[in-house]
């Protein structure tokens, strides 16, 4: 394939200059094997108020470079496949990736699951050494809109709440204070009603599904906020490949599903007493996104580490996150 640059559909109206209100916009440049992509990070008002304004599936454009230019990315694009083979599927996966999270026929906890199917499959072809088969399966994946098949893989598993919402509070714990989020935090643990630096405290399940159900109801209308988010950390992180150098395909999955159940956790608690809940959301993404930039160490290992460390490494575990 070509190696292109690709943008958001609204790179235009936050990258134009000539605009002042552009004049703080941040975006990143990221570099990989298949393109040149510009990734919005997600603690600026602007981006994210946009995100949680578009309803409609986000796009992203493909511009082509000169001829000149093309060559020079497509030289470094083949040199990092050469000292990585497996990255040549980048694009594939991401394209899988791309599609099966805004795939609408499921909701967004069901497409989390397909996406562990997809990943787990995979992974499964490279230990077997049938990285051959890999084009065919997104091809055949992607072909399809339907997938009740992989539904019902999943259909047995029941959500189990504690185990989602001690990932999740483990996890945000752990992040560094940056910009909002200590006040997101102890907003957390007083709706909790646990103390900051408590080592220990038992988890009431009756008050954690009023949260739940309350968060649920919030969000029917606003699917796509979730939505959206992910999308977005999918080109943050460059998914599939977060980290392509300690971690497999597998794990990054892992890393890319933690945070979402993380998200999923801190907003189900944060929003529970506010009034304006939109704000709400909006106010602990945007501090949440400060402290996973704030995180000065390899973030896909330690989150793939410490699940590790609590024995939550397989499907199994990563669907009962997705669904509870």
């Amino acid at each position: 394939m070509p190696y292109p640059i690709i943008t958001p559909e609204f790179f235009r109206e936050f990258a134009d200059e000539s605009k002042p209100e552009n004049k703080d916009i941040v975006y990143n440049v990221l570099f990989t094997p298949a393109s040149v992509e510009y990734v919005f990070p997600l603690n600026q008002d602007r981006v994210l108020r946009r995100l949680m304004d578009t309803k409609e599936t986000l796009s992203y454009k493909m511009t082509t470079l000169s001829p000149e230019k093309e060559e020079e990315y497509a030289k470094k694009g083949r040199e990092l496949v050469e000292q990585t083979p497996f990255l040549k599927h980048y694009w594939s996966i991401k394209t899988l990736t791309m599609f099966t999270l805004q795939n609408r026929t499921y909701d967004f906890p069901q497409r989390m699951l397909l996406l562990n199917f997809c990943y787990k499959s995979i992974q499964t072809m490279l230990d077997k050494f049938r990285e051959d088969v890999i084009p065919k399966f997104v091809q055949d994946f992607i072909g399809k809109r339907e997938h009740e098949d992989v539904i019902k893989y999943f259909s047995e598993l029941k959500p189990l709440y504690p185990l989602s919402f001690g990932n999740g509070l483990a996890f945000i714990r752990a992040l560094p204070a940056a910009g909002e989020f200590d006040k997101v935090r102890f907003g957390i643990y007083k709706n909790l009603g646990i103390r900051a630096d408590a080592k220990e405290f038992t988890f009431n399940e009756k008050q954690y599904t009023e949260m739940k159900k309350a968060f649920d109801e919030f969000l029917k209308g606003r699917e796509h906020y979730i939505e959206n988010v992910m999308v977005n950390y999918v080109w943050t992180f460059c998914m599939p490949f977060a980290d392509y150098h300690s971690a497999t395909l597998w794990e990054n999955f892992i890393f890319f599903n933690t945070i979402y159940n993380a998200i999923k956790v801190m907003l189900t608690i944060y929003t529970y007493d506010k009034k304006d809940k939109d704000e709400a959301f909006f106010i602990a993404v945007k501090s949440f996104d400060d402290a996973l930039r704030a995180t000065n160490r390899n973030i896909v290992r330690s989150v793939v580490d410490a699940n590790s460390e609590q024995g939550m490494v397989n499907n199994g575990d990563m669907a009962l996150l997705s669904i509870s």
